[in-house]
């Protein structure tokens, strides 16, 4: 099945309200269509994760039931063929990121947590069965990574735990389904002193109303994500900006950013652009001119 296709039937009516968000109505750029070297597949690859010097790029890719993890380097200027990552290509493993420093990455798959288990499975988007979803995080060892080790329970506390941001400090931001509201909603866990705080609800937006795919800045100054739901789709691409304790309104990127039905965003190693998914490929967007709007604002107050 498509990836597109089959990611959109997962999320068909999860959502019980219409999102609300700010307008942006003169704030507008232009993604960029992204291929490298034209080693993509835009009917099978999905969030790409590149080491902070961009040489080095990480991505998933659906090869029917499956999907593991690729990775790329940029060698003389040319994106090599993509090869299934050494910790990957058993499990079902998708949503790489990287950490903002390169030291170490995370990505979900359905491996059991424990040795000679039963692979993870979750209901919550259709009839049957679909792979379930925890986070694991594959350390950098020299040239090379390590060996996947699961996050933990305190963050792996559901059958489906996705689509890791990681910030700076080590917090992380990521996905877990909401049994009550039937909602999808992005949750935040603090790192500190070497371990996971019990994870809060971001607060992003209505919380009658899924969210999806965070990818939160270094600073965690901004926030992007999928909020709502459209047509066939996971939602409206938007941005919403730190404020205090606590985020703004999700501003919509507007049409021209989500005419692709976005998905899968990842801040790239520049700090101030996004890479996204879309329907017919992948993307990356300058968020600049709502970054310049948002300090002209703060200057303004």
């Amino acid at each position: 099945m498509k990836h597109t296709k089959a990611r959109c039937l997962l999320i068909a009516g999860l959502l019980l309200a219409a999102a609300t968000t700010h307008a942006a109505d003169t704030t507008t750029a232009t993604p960029q269509p992204v291929t490298l070297d034209g080693i993509l597949h835009p009917d099978s690859d999905d969030t790409l994760a590149f080491t902070p010097d961009g040489n080095t790029v990480f991505f998933d890719r659906s090869a029917g039931k499956r999907k593991s993890i690729m990775v790329s380097h940029k060698i003389d200027g040319r994106w090599s063929p993509p090869a299934v990552a050494g910790f990957s290509g058993r499990w079902y493993d998708q949503d790489p990121v990287m950490a903002p420093d390169g030291s170490y990455l995370l990505f979900g798959s359905d491996r059991p947590p424990t040795p000679g288990g039963q692979p993870l499975t979750q209901d919550y988007f259709a009839a049957g069965s679909w792979p379930g979803s925890n986070l694991w995080r594959v350390d950098r060892e020299g040239k090379d990574w390590g060996q996947p080790v699961w996050l933990g329970s305190v963050v792996n506390s559901d059958a489906f735990v996705d689509f890791a941001s990681i910030a700076a400090d080590g917090s992380l931001y990521f996905l877990r389904f909401d049994r009550e509201t039937k909602a999808m909603h992005t949750w935040h866990a603090t790192y500190r002193d070497g371990h996971y705080l019990p994870p809060v609800r971001a607060g992003l937006g209505n919380s009658a109303v899924s969210t999806h795919d965070p990818a939160v800045a270094p600073d965690q100054s901004f926030i992007v994500f999928d909020y709502g739901k459209t047509k066939g789709g996971l939602g409206r691409l938007c941005i919403a900006f730190r404020e205090g304790d606590h985020w703004g309104k999700p501003i919509d990127l507007g049409a021209v950013a989500n005419k692709d039905v976005p998905w899968g965003s990842h801040i790239a190693p520049d700090g101030h652009s996004v890479y996204f998914t879309g329907q017919s490929g992948i993307w990356k967007l300058d968020l600049q001119p709502w970054l310049r709007q948002q300090a002209a604002l703060a200057a303004a107050r």
